[in-house]
């Protein structure tokens, strides 16, 4: 079957046809669903914003303001925007043992001890596995966890078990 010529030279010469418009998800611009997790309750999906919780279980009315969640690349799963800045700290690091400092952006695991380098100085995502960090209180810096190297941080380690 030939083209449709007409079709064609309307993409070809007008640039309205040229860009697709936004998705709608299932006819509808907002969509809700009800999360367990983080916390259980209603989650809106607000387009150019992401999801947001707008109703936790167990209480009468809606929250005041709709709270953001973003993806946590490392832990694979939602957080609260708010609890990720607090999980996130800048630290100049020797990555490699007598090394160049590397400035770094560190995330505290569920443990609340345990800190991976997850973002370099430019904001660029580092994929798993992860070395394990601890900060030092009383130095205020960041010290490598001294374990074998089998000790590191991946995907299984970070996510729990879903088969339970």
């Amino acid at each position: 079957m030939a083209p449709n010529l007409f079709l064609c030279m309307r993409k070809a010469f007008c640039p309205t046809y040229w860009f697709q418009r936004g998705e709608r998800i299932q006819g509808s611009i907002h969509k809700e669903e009800h999360w367990d997790s983080p916390v259980p309750g209603i989650y809106k999906y607000i387009p150019g914003r992401g999801w947001h919780l707008v109703y936790k279980d167990g209480n009468e009315s809606d929250e005041k303001m709709p709270i953001p969640l973003v993806y946590c690349r490392i832990l694979h799963r939602y957080v609260f925007e708010h609890e990720m800045e607090d999980r996130c700290r800048w630290h100049t690091v020797a990555v490699e043992e007598g090394g160049k400092p590397e400035r770094l952006l560190f995330f505290r695991l569920d443990d609340n001890y345990t800190w991976v380098a997850g973002w370099d100085d430019k904001g660029k995502f580092i994929p798993g596995p992860y070395q394990k960090w601890h900060y030092d209180v009383e130095s205020r810096t960041m010290r490598r966890e001294l374990f074998p190297e089998s000790s590191n941080v991946s995907r299984a380690s970070v996510v729990p078990n879903k088969m339970t």
